[in-house]
């Protein structure tokens, strides 16, 4: 806090000519200038920023469990909305403490929320050494919360996305990675038709938690060699093949685009690679990406159908998924970001899913997820001065159509005619 300014009371003695008035407005003014410079600045807006992340923090570890709850909340918008790299540096250590007694003991929404927190704290560490030891700390407690069949599903499918997401930046033992991929197809093998050939009913809970562990499935087949994927890469479509038949959206989809990423990286390895029933995959993609069925809503049809076009161009016409840009970072700083193959367009939208609010902040300024996608160094950071003045000189285009505008003039003529044309004679 700023020092309070003490004023003197006397009554000060006026001068007698034009020296002395002179004299005495200097002094005035140097006296003026020194109080100011005695003055202490107050904190910034970055010390603010982290003081209330502690307060946070703090709120975290109180008997309430809604209390609990909404701190873990915070603290990951917290890091949604900045890359916190330098201060949690020196509070990692903590924040593991807090994430890992949650998703031990909480349930339900508090359960969720930690996962999170813990995608978000791995996130934010993940061009720091650091972010090893919290991953070694946390993903033995992720895969006992994914196994628990008595967990709540909604933290169940959380963290099967976390261990996935985690496992993907953090770890670098491939014998991990493979384990970690283990539990993941232990979760969506139950979505798989028993021995009678019909695919089980699943609640959607249940079916959500099956769609997280085989996207997380799919988001770690990207760290493993082609060759590697060619080896199980039959097993691996036959699965998929019969969850095609699913009667969850999201899991079909989900199945659809885990076939064309195995396609894409067995084809890197073995351009001639061919299922032992391609014919019966490729009908049965070609049915799904022409769906008309009346049963379903229109919006999922619509859905379905987008996203098997592409799934059917990978794997009948061996093309490329559809090239898609980009543009992330902040203004003067706008960067262009490919997402041409299946691996890249899953890790976006991996990463996405993570940082929602915060995800053009990321890719601008978090070294570990320029990385991933070789974005090079991060660029300076603009001040706020330079931010205004960049925003300012934004030229903002006007979208409307000039028929579109003299619609709306002809409108705003006529409306108080036809108003005035509604008299009644009493």
């Amino acid at each position: 806090m700023p020092k309070k300014r003490t004023r003197n009371l006397v009554t000060p003695i006026l001068p007698s000519n034009k020296e002395e008035d002179d004299e005495a407005s200097v002094a005035s003014d140097l006296t003026e200038s020194t109080a100011q410079l005695t003055d202490e600045e107050g904190p910034t807006e970055e010390e603010v920023y982290e003081q209330k992340v502690r307060d946070a923090m703090d709120l975290a570890l109180e008997k309430s469990v809604h209390t609990r709850t909404n701190a873990l909340i915070a603290l990951t918008t917290a890091m949604q909305k900045k890359v916190l790299t330098v201060f949690l540096l020196d509070h990692h250590s903590t924040l593991v403490d807090l994430v890992e007694r949650s998703l031990r003991k909480g349930r339900g929404p508090e359960q969720v929320a930690a996962a999170r927190l813990a995608s978000l704290l791995v996130l934010s560490l993940s061009a720091a050494p650091e972010v090893e030891e919290v991953y070694q700390a946390l993903c033995p407690v992720l895969r006992v919360a994914v196994m628990d069949p008595s967990g709540p599903r909604e933290g169940r499918t959380e963290c099967a996305h976390t261990l996935a997401l985690c496992t993907f930046l953090a770890c670098h033992d491939l014998a991990q990675v493979t384990q970690a991929m283990n539990t993941l197809h232990t979760v969506f093998m139950a979505a798989l038709p028993k021995g009678n050939g019909e695919l089980p009913s699943h609640p959607p809970a249940l079916t959500a938690l099956h769609t997280a562990a085989l996207n997380g499935f799919s988001l770690l087949l990207c760290l493993m060699a082609p060759s590697s994927v060619h080896t199980m890469a039959s097993k691996l479509v036959k699965e998929m093949f019969d969850l095609l038949g699913s009667a969850d959206l999201d899991l079909r989809i989900q199945a659809g685009e885990s076939v064309a990423l195995f396609y894409e990286s067995t084809r890197s390895h073995d351009p001639r690679f061919r299922w032992t029933r391609e014919k019966e995959l490729c009908a049965m993609l070609n049915e799904l990406a022409t769906d008309s069925h009346k049963f379903r809503a229109k919006k999922d049809r619509k859905q379905q159908r987008a996203s098997f076009r592409d799934v059917v161009r990978t794997v009948e016409e061996r093309e490329e998924v559809a090239e898609e840009t980009v543009s992330i970072g902040p203004q003067r700083q706008r960067q262009e970001l490919l997402l041409d193959t299946w691996s890249l367009k899953l890790q976006y939208q991996a990463l996405c899913r993570v940082l929602t609010q915060g995800l053009s902040t990321h890719f601008t300024f978090n070294c570990g997820v320029r990385d991933v996608f070789s974005l090079g160094p991060p660029p300076i950071e603009l001040d706020a001065t330079e931010a205004a003045l960049a925003r300012r000189g934004q030229k903002k285009f006007n979208r409307e159509s000039p028929a579109s505008k003299a619609r709306k003039q002809a409108r705003k003529q006529n409306r108080d005619n036809r108003a005035a044309a509604k008299t009644y004679d009493d």
